[in-house]
């Protein structure tokens, strides 16, 4: 019996000692897999904090930032009538590239351009002389353009695009889209009502008058009431047709140095010999000057000598009056 016991003990203390092995590494495994997820989760933030972290702090910009819902026609359009604008400042590499691919992308959407003001403002300019003869021009400025284009109203989107892939930086993006539909049905009805007053104008005698005015001058202005409404009606379904975007675009100051002629050269100093002759030769005109001016004036000498002569021939003249 005992011998059995001694067989069967070890075999008893091998198996519970493996039993709490597996259990103690069991509970050990699981904080370590929970704290893996926990750990993970973080790890993987959401696309736009990536995008943020990648970027270094940088603000990102693309087609994306440039489109929006209120610039793409749909189903609505149908039913509504909108006038769709846009308005952007952002910083270009090359303003005057930039401004030719602008020109480029109004064109492939159908387009026009119907402003565009290109022009360089100076921060700085100055002249330093490198020689007698030579100086450098260093100049800083600043190239902008306040361009204006016209585009088929569904285009609009794809055209806000195609020019976001030529931003480097965003001041700001503004896209509005107004529903002018009661503004033309108003025109349509001023319309109408202007044609029956004609009509009813054209019924009532020649000689009848309203206002101090005759039924000529009444026909006279319902017309051009007429035509101006006719008139604000294109101007909104042009409006409507075609989108407009206003786009003013810089880049960084830039810095240009030219090499001129230096106008700003120091008098030549003469030697001493040269500067005593010139002066003896003024010395000598200035003494002619004084001679010939005292012959002209001969006349005013032989009078006084005359008045001299006079007055010492009679010198009692005075006393005997």
């Amino acid at each position: 019996m005992l011998l059995q016991l001694k067989r069967i003990f070890p075999l008893a203390l091998f198996c519970a000692l493996c039993f709490i092995q597996i259990t103690c590494n069991r509970d050990n495994r699981s904080p370590v897999a929970q704290t893996g997820v926990a750990e993970q989760e973080p790890s993987a933030p959401p696309s736009g904090q990536a995008a943020d972290m990648a970027s270094e702090g940088e603000q990102p910009f693309g087609t994306d930032l440039f489109s929006s819902s209120a610039a793409r026609s749909g189903a609505i359009d149908s039913i509504k009538k909108f006038i769709r604008t846009a308005e952007m400042r952002f910083r270009v590499n090359n303003v005057a590239a930039t401004t030719l691919q602008i020109e480029d992308i109004a064109a492939r959407n159908n387009g026009f351009v119907v402003k565009s003001d290109l022009n360089a403002q100076t921060e700085y300019q100055r002249i330093e002389p490198v020689s007698r003869d030579s100086a450098v021009e260093t100049i800083a400025f600043s190239m902008q353009n306040q361009m204006t284009i016209r585009v088929p109203y569904r285009q609009l989107d794809t055209t806000l695009r195609s020019i976001g892939r030529l931003c480097a930086f965003l001041n700001y993006r503004r896209i509005n889209a107004a529903d002018v539909g009661l503004q033309l049905l108003e025109q349509e009805l001023g319309r109408i009502r202007q044609g029956l007053y004609r009509t009813e104008l054209e019924q009532t005698p020649d000689s009848t008058r309203n206002n101090g005015m005759d039924k000529t001058e009444r026909m006279l202005r319902s017309r051009g009431a007429t035509d101006q409404a006719r008139i604000e009606t294109l101007k909104l379904e042009d409006a409507i047709r075609f989108s407009t975007i206003r786009i003013d675009i810089y880049q960084f100051p830039q810095t240009r140095q030219t090499m001129i002629a230096n106008a700003d050269v120091p008098e030549v100093k003469m030697p001493f010999f040269r500067s005593l002759g010139r002066a003896f030769a003024a010395g000598a005109d200035m003494l002619e000057f004084l001679v010939l001016g005292l012959v002209h004036l001969w006349g005013v000498a032989l009078l006084l000598g005359i008045a001299l002569w006079i007055w010492k021939k009679w010198p009692l003249f005075g006393k005997n009056k």
